[in-house]
């Protein structure tokens, strides 16, 4: 088994930083074959950021060689696509017309891939936050907890978690790069 693979199962942040580093593009290129929607650039992170968080929760059941590891990731992201999808057909399915947002403009397009890009970094960025305040933030902005229910999971005070994401906060605002892209 590789190394990476041994650091990633032990929940190090730089085995998680290698594995983005190195399959983003293949998740990416999985998401966007099944979800077949180019202009939702939103669904697609957001898929993409579930596959990450599911890897990095999931890793230590995975057992096999780098050529099955990519296999393994290849699946989770199939499968999340599909979910995904099947989420968002359903949605549409009960939606009335008059509450589909209208397109975007051309000229926000490129302000939009900016923002895309800048919540990538800031994910990249989170990932290097101690682990407790690591946690909190993908409990809280990707999962979406609320923070009582983020509390009562970690056995935290509501207002302990409300700081630590205070803190966290202020540490992400010092890199220049992320401070339009709060989530």
């Amino acid at each position: 088994m590789n190394d990476f693979i041994e650091r990633l199962q032990q929940h190090d942040e730089n085995a998680l930083k290698y594995v983005v580093e190195h399959y983003l593009g293949f998740v990416k290129a999985i998401t966007l074959k099944i979800l077949d929607k180019p202009s939702d650039y939103m669904l697609i992170e957001e898929c993409v950021n579930d596959v990450f968080l599911l890897i990095w929760q999931k890793s230590i059941y995975f057992i096999g060689s780098k050529a099955d590891f990519k296999k393994w990731i290849g699946m989770i992201t199939k499968y999340k696509a599909i979910d995904i999808y099947r989420k968002q057909q359903k949605q549409l399915a009960t939606l009335p017309m008059d509450n589909i947002p209208p397109l975007i403009a051309s000229n926000n397009i490129e302000q939009e891939l900016d923002k895309l890009y800048a919540k990538e970094q800031l994910l990249l960025e989170i990932m290097h936050l101690p682990d407790l305040d690591r946690e909190l933030f993908l409990m809280r902005y990707y999962l979406e907890y609320s923070n009582s229910e983020i509390a009562e999971i970690l056995h935290m005070t509501k207002s302990a978690v409300e700081s630590r994401l205070y803190r966290g906060k202020k540490k992400l605002a010092k890199n220049p790069k992320l401070k339009e892209c709060w989530i």
